[in-house]
């Protein structure tokens, strides 16, 4: 059976043929311009049952990530597993606003809360590192997360740029609490989804505890203020795009919105 006719099957049962390419390009070993450039080849036997399987895994809603095991971010690729939050484009607004604010108050610590697969701690680290203006002022990102699995992944995707970031397990910002005096700027994406929700399927097959926060999603922002001094710190947080004006209320921050025009970013600035 050629490559051609089993991505055509696919197809027609809503596989889409980029996802199909990627998949056998994995089983293959390739990259999927391989695939392309031998599309009306003959599968080996020995692999064509690899490729179905994993087609059919797809087919459920298991997402694509987890299977090719990387996730791009920020114009880079990241190793990702399941057990571990796939990040979404919204969260690169996050390393945005970061930089952002990094650059305009010289801030030179940063803490990630709930980091996941590291994508965050990892990109700001990246990008102060090449950025010529940035790079003067060695800034240090430091990473919390209650997953194992997730500290031992950031730790990965850092180790595969070569980049220096710290991180430690543990809730909210308490493995740092002795730094936290010297913490500039916290930034996170954290479960804010309600607890009766309903999402699409995909979802299913992520870590409940990085999604879901209460019956009204704001568990994890109410339990964090309460819980921290935040004077003299920049604070960035990513949101649900309808918990903006509860958010102001709660914090008194500003809401910003993502590229689709949604509320989608909490800002808290140092007041004067």
């Amino acid at each position: 059976m050629k490559f051609s006719e089993i991505v055509r099957t696919y197809k027609e049962r809503g596989l889409p043929e980029r996802e199909a390419l990627l998949l056998i390009g994995k089983v293959l070993g390739k990259r999927k311009e391989y695939v392309i450039a031998h599309y009306d080849e003959e599968c080996p036997d020995e692999q064509l049952d690899s490729i179905i399987h994993l087609f059919e895994k797809r087919l459920t809603g298991y997402p694509l990530q987890y299977i090719v095991g990387e996730v791009e971010f920020y114009g880079r690729l990241f190793y990702i597993e399941e057990g571990v939050l796939i990040p979404r484009w919204e969260t690169e607004g996050l390393v945005d606003l970061s930089l952002e604010y990094i650059r305009k108050y010289k801030l030179r610590k940063v803490l990630d809360i709930g980091v996941g697969s590291g994508v965050i701690a990892v990109t700001i680290a990246l990008e102060c590192a090449t950025n010529k203006e940035l790079s003067t002022l060695g800034v240090k990102v430091l990473g919390t997360d209650v997953n194992e699995k997730a500290i031992r992944l950031a730790k990965k995707n850092a180790e595969r740029y070569g980049i220096s970031c710290e991180f430690r397990l543990g809730s909210y910002a308490e493995p740092f609490r002795k730094e936290w005096d010297s913490i500039e700027l916290v930034v996170s994406n954290p479960p804010y989804v309600r607890n009766n929700a309903k999402l699409q399927k995909e979802l299913d097959f992520e870590p409940k505890e990085a999604l879901f926060a209460g019956e009204d999603g704001l568990d994890f922002y109410r339990e964090f203020f309460n819980r921290y001094d935040i004077s003299g710190k920049i604070v960035i947080m990513e949101i649900g795009e309808d918990q903006g004006e509860k958010l102001i209320s709660l914090t008194g921050g500003k809401i910003l919105k993502d590229l689709a025009g949604k509320d989608r970013y909490l800002v808290i600035e140092p007041r004067d």
